[in-house]
């Protein structure tokens, strides 16, 4: 049995500068993390391991300092890493991105569970999981609250709607979405640091994927940013001399809120 995690390098900082050209982020203007939800989807994948004894092969696209999330995959418990990069992948939308990490799938082949974060914090559209399984053909799992069974033809889950509770069985392959509260994230231990740093890291590229640079990045991307700006945000600071002062400051404030009311 074999389980894929696929992880985003997002930024660590909101103070994030955007490309004027391509109205993308500049990722390398601000410090990364590995994406919140991507990792409980990591370490859903790393328990039902334990139940399975399957390999859990983690993959990151993007730039050579994706290799960090990558290193961070191994020591919670990933026993193999890849890392997607390639020029022709910069300023991919949803649509591409899923496109190229459907490629992946297939190349790894022969995968029982693709396992997704729900959303990335940089870009909050959860669709790229949803994507790739609909690229791939195979059943997704949304709303997820545990994964309860397993076997060699299908797994068991609990999924949490607005109005109800249900237990599925989805046949495998399948495609799971993880959040936070499906379960606990455990502390990187000193044996998985020594692992993780023993390890390679395999570096795919369009070529290793059999995909042709015009069918990826920004301008294959069907969602083009028309503009996008950082708001500039001043701070001041009045100092009152007294309870009159304050008081017509308050009634200022809220006099301004009524009127954005109406």
């Amino acid at each position: 049995m074999k389980f894929i995690v696929f992880l985003k390098q997002v930024p660590k900082s909101t103070k994030i500068k955007i490309d004027p050209v391509t109205k993308t982020l500049q990722r390398s203007s601000a410090l990364s993390q590995t994406n919140p939800d991507d990792l409980y989807a990591l370490e859903a994948a790393v328990a039902l391991k334990k139940e399975t004894d399957a390999e859990v092969i983690a993959v990151s696209m993007g730039p050579s300092s994706a290799e960090n999330v990558l290193r961070e995959a191994l020591q919670r418990g990933a026993d193999k890493a890849i890392l997607i990069s390639d020029a022709a992948f910069a300023g991919s939308d949803t649509w591409c991105t899923s496109f190229v990490l459907s490629a992946v799938a297939r190349t790894i082949g022969d995968y029982s569970i693709l396992f997704f974060g729900k959303m990335a914090i940089d870009g909050d559209t959860a669709q790229v999981g949803p994507e790739v399984a609909a690229q791939l053909d195979i059943p997704q799992v949304t709303l997820l609250q545990s994964i309860d069974k397993i076997d060699d033809n299908e797994v068991t889950v609990t999924r949490r709607t607005d109005s109800c509770i249900m237990q599925q069985r989805v046949s495998l392959p399948c495609a799971i979405m993880v959040s936070k509260g499906v379960c606990e994230l455990k502390s990187p231990n000193l044996n998985g640091w020594r692992f993780a740093n023993s390890q390679n890291i395999e570096h795919w590229d369009s070529a290793t994927l059999n995909i042709s640079p015009d069918e990826v990045g920004l301008t294959a991307s069907p969602t083009q940013v028309v503009s996008t700006n950082v708001p500039d945000v001043e701070k001041k600071v009045i100092w009152l001399k007294s309870e009159r002062e304050l008081e017509d400051c308050l009634n200022i404030l809220l006099k301004n809120g009524k009127d954005e009311g109406k």
